[in-house]
């Protein structure tokens, strides 16, 4: 029995093996990044439904969300509301296991949404939330 021509089957198998392997993990990671994309996710976005907190946004305007959007007064978060009611970091809405959740920082007079005050919840399209004197609306439209 010749060994060397068995030995040589082997190594092709062997690599093919190998290759199968290598492409069903790509089809795998190629899922998972398609999934929780950073920036991208659902494509959520806050409308502006009133605001009297001294800001510059605007009633009806659309900011989107991304990955992570920071609200409050001090001016290194991403929305900031300029009214004394809102601490400096007042809460975060961010992409987490394939959800948006809003999560109060700990601030002084609350984060609510759809009336009820929070500390950490899931959000879906059409919940209200209410940081101070402004209300937004999630919303996935395009």
């Amino acid at each position: 029995m010749d060994f060397s021509s068995l030995s040589v089957v082997f190594r092709i198998i062997l690599v093919v093996l190998i290759f199968i392997i290598i492409i069903y993990a790509l089809k795998i990671i190629s899922k998972d990044l398609k999934r929780g994309k950073p920036g991208k996710n659902l494509g959520w976005k806050l409308r502006i439904e009133y605001s009297a907190d001294k800001s510059s946004l605007e009633e009806g305007e659309i900011v989107p969300i991304g990955s992570k959007l920071t609200i409050g007064r001090n001016k290194n978060n991403q929305m900031v509301l300029a009214s004394r009611a809102v601490s400096n970091y007042h809460a975060k809405i961010y992409f987490e296991d394939s959800r948006y959740m809003i999560e109060d920082l700990d601030s002084t007079n609350g984060t609510f949404v759809n009336g009820n005050r929070v500390d950490k919840k899931s959000l879906q399209p059409g919940d209200e939330i209410r940081i101070s004197e402004t209300v937004f609306t999630i919303t996935d439209d395009d």
